[in-house]
């Protein structure tokens, strides 16, 4: 399958490395991989925090980036938001698990309120045909499944995992 350029991140399966979007090698320190879940912890690419952690639920077209300090959930330095989530598509070869972000975007602010972002790219890469009118659906089918089970969830990324987490696969 080819890779659409800056769009996705490569996780290798025995080794602790990966590729990231924009093609530059990292570190994996923390790896786990379990039934509908990938789960992956790194350095922090952006100062004000020391590690960044990606929990990616294939079944779900999801994948939650929540930034670190010390052991220590925090809010995003900059823009104060809990935890990111990127609408992706998800596969695999013999090495590489490879995540590729679909361009919608939600923030997650705990407990208080959502907002999606990147619309635009996202219908830019439909008019451009980047992205075929399968994929389109299956992201938004995506984006209103997880929104809606968010506001089951209270708006908590805990509560959601609890309740849709790993080895749950249907709502």
């Amino acid at each position: 399958m080819a890779l659409r350029p800056g769009r996705v991140q490569q996780i290798h399966k025995r080794e602790a490395r990966g590729i990231d979007r924009s093609n530059q090698p990292f570190v994996i320190e923390k790896f786990v991989r379990r039934p509908g879940l990938v789960s992956i912890q790194r350095k922090a690419f952006e100062p004000g925090y020391t590690h960044h952690m990606r929990e990616v639920f294939p079944h779900w077209g999801i994948a939650v980036s929540t930034c670190i300090n010390e052991g220590q959930q925090v809010k995003h330095p900059r823009l104060r938001f809990d935890h990111y989530v990127d609408l992706v598509k998800v596969w695999e070869d013999q090495e590489f698990i490879y995540v590729e972000d679909m361009y919608v975007d939600v923030l997650l602010y705990e407990r208080s309120y959502y907002h999606i972002i990147d619309m635009e790219e996202f219908g830019e890469a439909i008019a451009t045909r980047q992205v075929s009118s399968t994929e389109a659906k299956r992201v938004l089918e995506n984006t209103q499944r997880f929104v809606d089970a968010m506001k089951r969830s209270r708006l908590s990324y805990v509560t959601f995992k609890q309740k849709y987490g790993v080895h749950r696969r249907h709502l």
